[in-house]
């Protein structure tokens, strides 16, 4: 697994996540990389992070659970894309297209 931080248009953290995030050591990388990264941007009006999901299928339960802890406990505005038929036909098989915005977007 690879991630990079960018910023999207208007400052806004832009990560993209290349790879499976299978093993909990997958998990703890892309947990600290986030939380580094809206530590970086926590002064600002809005809290929204953009994920491009690579080649990143599957996706362990680890880290679905932390994205649903950012969207309802922390209020972040998590914004999904991906390139994956397979990661967006989990994300509507979990229901939970209906909490992200979930883009697919191919090369």
């Amino acid at each position: 697994m690879k991630i990079t931080a960018n910023e999207a248009e208007k400052n806004q953290p832009f990560l993209a996540i290349t790879g499976k995030i299978k093993t909990y050591e997958d998990f703890l990388e892309f947990k600290n990389v986030i939380d580094s990264t809206l530590e970086k941007f926590k002064n600002k009006s809005n809290s929204e992070l953009f994920l491009f999901f690579i080649d990143t299928y599957p996706i362990n339960s680890y880290a679905i659970g932390y994205l649903m802890k950012l969207k309802e406990n922390d209020k972040v505005n998590v914004q999904i894309y991906t390139n994956n038929m397979k990661t967006l036909n989990l994300f509507q098989y979990l229901e939970l297209d209906k909490k992200f915005q979930i883009i697919i977007k191919q090369n």
